[in-house]
């Protein structure tokens, strides 16, 4: 077993009183297109997350409407955790509309997918409804009919949860060290049903030097920098409906 899985696995049991979890260009993930991706850190970084969804009843205006996901600060500092202590019904029966945390895996990867990249303007092209690519850019109308796809090749930061984790636990106790190869991710459903299903490809070298430059480390993201939690005082304002990029410029 390889030391990310390894990672995963230990982290595996109940969340202590003292743990908190996370809050960049993160990858985004869509019915779509197929996503292909190199993993690039040798482990994870494992955070809690409570995601506030939009119109939620206790917080509607969350992010000014947009909801978002949190990194929870610790239980006994959490406005969201706060909150969900005192949902508990007198009659004793489960509370509804819970914002429970949970646990998320963050690390460094390469964004692998096939895209069609604008020559005028730089702008990629995703695959669109896993149909094609558009013969024109979006952005500036320059024809891209003659353009080919290829590899995106950007690092960008992944977060998922247990779910895509285990797979790639099963991925390194078949195939080995999980950056050795490129793994597709195909998005289904939507909303509160979306499913994330993992296939490895063949084993391949990739030179990283050549695809990202002698220094590319140096373009890696600090994970556990971007998986630190806000102030308990923040997330209340964004709870309250500021909105979250106006908080952050605060200071």
């Amino acid at each position: 077993m390889g030391q990310f899985s390894e990672v995963i696995k230990d982290s595996n049991k109940p969340r202590s009183k003292k743990e908190y979890s996370s809050g960049s260009d993160f990858i985004r993930f869509t019915p779509d297109h197929t996503t292909i991706i190199r993993v690039l850190d040798e482990t994870p970084v494992i955070s809690w997350s409570h995601f506030v969804p939009r119109k939620h009843t206790a917080f509607p205006n969350a992010n000014a409407g947009k909801g978002m996901s949190f990194i929870c600060p610790g239980r006994d500092i959490c406005p969201i955790c706060d909150w969900n202590k005192k949902q508990q019904p007198a009659d004793g029966s489960k509370p509804k509309n819970l914002l429970n945390s949970r646990k998320v895996y963050t690390f460094n990867i390469l964004d692998r997918t096939n895209v069609v990249t604008c020559p005028s303007c730089g702008v990629d092209h995703y695959e669109k409804d896993k149909s094609g690519f558009t013969d024109e850019c979006v952005d500036c109308s320059a024809s891209l009919a003659d353009v080919e796809a290829g590899p995106r090749n950007k690092i960008q930061v992944f977060q998922k949860g247990i779910r895509v984790a285990e797979q790639f636990i099963s991925f390194e106790d078949e195939f080995g060290d999980i950056r050795s190869y490129d793994i597709k991710l195909d998005t289904r459903g939507s909303g509160d049903s979306i499913s994330t299903i993992c296939v490895p490809k063949p084993p391949t070298d990739l030179n990283l030097e050549e695809i990202l430059g002698e220094n590319w480390q140096e373009s890696l993201y600090n994970i556990k920098e971007i998986v630190k939690p806000m102030a308990p005082e923040k997330i209340e304002k964004i709870l309250g409906g500021e909105d979250f990029y106006t908080v952050v410029k605060e200071g």
